[in-house]
């Protein structure tokens, strides 16, 4: 079975509907739900999607019960969420590196510490990936 890390860049295109790659996103879902693939992350997405919701709910992109419900149905994925301590030093050594803040050098130091690659569509990971330290799909090519 294939295994990436994802990143909130993509996790939030699965529940907002007017989000660029919005397809493409939901594909990669599709690959999880049907086990196709196998999706690690971060402990801090948790945080960062519900955050991300509750912004576009507080910007009127979806309803509030809508933010609620995406919510409650991300959390029920069943997403392997991976505590820091496991790749600390990783996501310190390449927000330093990239200039990245540590919550974005996050997905690409646990991707480093478990040998697989990031899919994202936040662009500063990719152009940072460019120069081989990490692995990073862009969303837009995944297949």
């Amino acid at each position: 079975m294939n295994r990436y890390v994802v990143d909130a860049s993509v996790v939030l295109k699965w529940f907002l509907r007017d989000e660029i790659e919005g397809p493409r996103a939901l594909a990669v879902l599709d690959r999880f739900l049907t086990g196709a693939l196998d999706i690690i992350a971060p402990a801090l997405l948790e945080f960062e999607v519900i955050n991300g919701l509750r912004i576009a709910g507080k910007r009127g992109r979806i309803s509030n019960r809508a933010v609620k419900d995406a919510a409650r149905a991300f959390l029920d994925l069943g997403l392997q969420f991976v505590p820091l301590s496991f790749y600390a030093e990783g996501t310190l050594d390449l927000a330093e590196k990239y200039d990245l803040s540590a919550y974005d050098a996050s997905y690409p130091a646990l991707a480093v510490e478990s040998g697989i690659d990031l899919i994202t569509a936040d662009e500063k990971l990719l152009r940072a990936a460019k120069d081989r330290c990490f692995r990073a799909r862009r969303l837009g090519e995944f297949t």
